[in-house]
């Protein structure tokens, strides 16, 4: 049977201290490292967290930007192209004209040609048609042309 006498009070007394002194040595202590290992993880997971919200959110932003780049040249070589056309048309307009000037210069001479050469031609056919009548008639005529 177990009898109840001083040492049970003793060895509760012990007990109760040692718990005390374990508490305060080793308990507190490994508590507190863990608590600040705890605190260190749930920072770092806020970090990260954070950090890849802001990744993220700059992967977002570059995309954005990415696009209205892409964008912007799409529109530059489009006006690139427009203005290209433009002045194509209007070297194609300016070649024509320049042509169509030169033609006109070159018919005006040339009827300005024609019209000298049919000048001399009747002058040619006057004094041939005179010659002709002269040797036919024997005689001189008069210039009439």
């Amino acid at each position: 049977m177990i009898e109840l006498n001083y040492t049970i009070l003793i060895q509760m007394v012990i007990f109760i201290a040692l718990v005390l002194i374990l508490n305060k040595v080793l308990y507190q202590p490994i508590f507190r490292i863990l608590d600040e290992r705890k605190r260190l993880v749930e920072g770092g997971l806020e970090e990260a967290k954070s950090l890849s919200e802001e990744a993220q959110k700059m992967l977002q932003e570059y995309e954005a930007k990415l696009i209205e780049a892409r964008q912007n040249a799409v529109k530059i070589v489009n006006e690139a192209k427009i203005a290209a056309q433009e002045e194509q048309k209007k070297a194609l307009a300016e070649a024509r004209k320049e042509f169509e000037e030169s033609l006109a210069k070159l018919r005006e001479q040339l009827e300005k040609e024609k019209e000298e050469a049919r000048k001399k031609l009747h002058q040619t056919v006057n004094y041939l048609a005179i010659l002709i009548a002269e040797k036919m008639l024997g005689r001189k005529l008069e210039d009439r042309v």
